[in-house]
């Protein structure tokens, strides 16, 4: 029985590993993205600042409005301050109506600091908080940094008060979650000892009366102490014994946990990082141009540090923390204390928490200094590239499955969403991109972030929803061509063959990589995708699908998809599109007399590059070549129109 139970446990080792160590979907938690409410006015040491009393610059009751907008899920109220001086019950009440208020859920942390409060009063603050106030907070903390506060070094020192509180807080309020130990870093001294299931400091086991000690283990994540190098912060999150390796590790101690106490369901044991940045503090000079929590690349570490959270199925991840800091070192929050401005790092966080949902799709790309990842909530696939060079741009091709990316992008990535779909843009140098594609592989929404147009600016990313476009997949035929030219159309689901967009190709092969859609217009666009011009007969939601002939006679078809595009454009055309980066045509059409036009050129990071304005002298048409100063390079443009109080759209792509 016992060599079974053995076999049993090996296996599920094994599982756990070969979980996390392939790019397989985990559900993203719907409290994933959490935040930690420091410094509220009333709460600071006096005897650390020349002006008693001291709050740090915490003025967090300022700040519910900006974490709401974050998407912030989770919110923890602990740290040392709350460790060392244990909040009034009107501290505890106000800060879980602050933060419900705004639709985040509490996390309550209960002091220990050195036996310097007891169980009973730890059940006592659970009793009015959750009975007599009836909030039903469900997640709570023991102690705070055990081996730093406490200069604890071992699980038993730990597991000594951990259980008394747990147990007691439980025989209160059975249905609350206990978090610990709350460990200032993966202290495998501790953890290890407290996850070992029936050993003498198991804290994952249950009490007397059968309720669990422990439901959810915890440590705190800071990579750095502010020294870093950016080659450091670069490599740092997945090199050995980092955290990516930790919370394998981690995991695979819980699923023995699990197996072995009939841990299953809602009361299986999960993890949590409770407190998480790039350092605990900064250098006296970090910048966005450093490497700390000031910085661009810092807010490009933590949304990596939160993208392997999720990948390894961590229960809830907060970021320390909203805003701190009477000292350039110590301001670490996503809000800049002295200014008030949103930093990089909230938000990488916002866009994050705002898209990520459903399952993680983990990303691979083939230049170490770029990182992707994805999510596939049934609804969207989300897709954030960060490119992390000072000073390289790249060509992408993403590829939504695990197969070979084709073309000759020098970057190629892979976010396996299980579409054979190849989507290709250009990423600058420390610049975040955030793509959100339909469950048919169509581009929806695209968020560009950069450290120069962006951050240095002090301006939020640039947003741009996407409409129109039809991803061709020629995986998806029945049949490929070979040595044979071939010419493929659009069909309506009633099978009627639509001339105006058609692909001929005349050399011989299955490389497809230069074919041309050509439109009714004579406007060629690349086969991946192409926007609907005021020709373009497919309008509203409708059936299509693609028919392949080769000029012998033979034929295949596609699979039906569904195609939604914008209403036809009558004002506006532009062309030729692509073009060749020297003249752009812009022809307006039904305008009145004596209208003033404005046309504008943008680059794909926001940047006006380009602007003309001039009366219209007669009703009709108009048109206006646009000459830019110098070739422009390739890559996507936008196109905004203003004329009588109306502005009109278009991308305009440059080969």
């Amino acid at each position: 029985m016992r060599r079974a139970r053995i076999y049993e446990t090996l296996l599920l080792l094994l599982f756990i590993f070969l979980l996390n160590g392939k790019s397989t979907a985990q559900t993203i938690s719907p409290v994933f993205f959490g935040q930690n409410a420091w410094m509220p006015d009333t709460i600071g040491d006096a005897a650390a600042c020349s002006n008693p009393p001291c709050v740090l610059y915490g003025k967090l009751h300022k700040q519910w409005t900006n974490i709401k907008n974050s998407n912030t899920a989770i919110v923890r109220f602990g740290g040392i301050a709350t460790d060392k001086n244990r909040p009034t019950n009107f501290q505890y009440i106000k800060m879980i109506d602050s933060i419900r208020a705004k639709g985040m859920e509490p996390v309550l942390q209960v002091p220990f600091h050195l036996n310097q409060y007891t169980a009973q009063q730890a059940a006592a603050i659970v009793q009015y908080v959750n009975i007599t106030k009836g909030k039903k907070i469900k997640y709570w903390i023991i102690g705070n940094e055990p081996d730093l506060g406490y200069s604890y070094t071992t699980a038993a020192q730990i597991a000594a008060y951990f259980k008394p509180f747990a147990s007691a807080m439980k025989a209160v309020d059975p249905t609350i979650l206990t978090i610990g130990p709350e460990c200032a870093w993966y202290n495998t001294g501790i953890i290890n000892g407290l996850t070992t299931p029936n050993g003498p400091d198991d804290i994952t086991g249950t009490d007397a009366n059968g309720r669990y000690y422990c439901d959810i283990i915890s440590f705190h994540a800071y990579a750095f102490n502010g020294t870093q190098t950016r080659a450091q912060v670069l490599t740092k999150l997945t090199s050995t014994g980092s955290l990516q390796d930790n919370l394998i590790a981690l995991n695979a101690r819980i699923a023995n946990c699990n197996a072995v106490h009939g841990r299953s369901g809602t009361s299986a044991l999960r993890t949590a990082i409770t407190e998480a940045n790039v350092n605990y503090q900064n250098s006296a000079t970090d910048n966005l141009n450093g490497t700390g929590a000031n910085s661009f690349i810092g807010g490009q570490f933590v949304a990596e540090m939160l993208a392997i959270g999720m990948k390894n199925n961590v229960n809830f991840i907060n970021v320390w923390s909203v805003i701190e800091g009477n000292t350039n070192a110590l301001n670490i929050g996503y809000i800049d204390a002295p200014t008030g401005n949103k930093k990089p790092l909230y938000y990488h966080f916002k866009m994050l928490a705002e898209n990520f949902k459903g399952n993680f799709l983990n990303g691979i790309t083939n230049q170490p200094n770029v990182k992707a990842f994805g999510s596939d909530d049934g609804v969207n696939i989300n897709v954030m590239v960060m490119n992390q060079e000072l000073a390289t741009d790249h060509n992408f091709t993403i590829r939504l499955n695990s197969a070979a990316v084709t073309g000759t992008n020098a970057l190629k990535i892979n976010v396996n969403a299980a579409l054979a779909i190849e989507y290709n843009d250009a990423i600058t140098n420390q610049t975040t991109i955030l793509l959100t594609f339909n469950k048919q592989g169509v581009l929806t929404k695209k968020c560009i972030y950069s450290l120069a147009n962006h951050a240095l600016n002090n301006l939020p990313p640039s947003c741009e929803s996407v409409t129109g476009a039809l991803p061709i997949s020629l995986l998806n035929f029945d049949a490929t061509p070979v040595d044979k030219a071939v010419q493929l159309k659009w069909l309506t689901a009633s099978e009627t063959e639509n001339d105006f967009f058609t692909v001929q190709k005349s050399k011989s092969g299955t490389d497809f990589e230069d074919v041309a859609i050509v439109n009714g217009a004579g406007t060629s666009h690349e086969y991946h995708s192409y926007a609907t011009s005021d020709e373009s007969p497919f309008e509203g939601t409708s059936y299509y699908r693609l028919k392949q002939t080769d000029f012998e006679g033979g034929y295949s078809y596609s699979e039906m998809r569904t195609v939604t595009f914008n209403q036809k454009n009558n004002m506006l055309l532009v062309y030729p599109n692509p073009s060749d980066g020297t003249l752009i045509h812009v022809q307006i059409k039904n305008s009145d007399e004596n209208s003033e036009v404005t046309i504008k050129l943008y680059d794909g990071l926001g940047k006006e590059i380009e602007k003309n304005s001039r009366k219209i002298s007669d009703e009709g048409t108009y048109e206006v070549e646009l000459t830019p100063a110098s070739t422009l390079p390739k890559g996507v443009y936008v196109i905004l129109v203003s004329v009588n109080n109306m502005v009109y759209k278009s991308k305009l792509v440059v080969k």
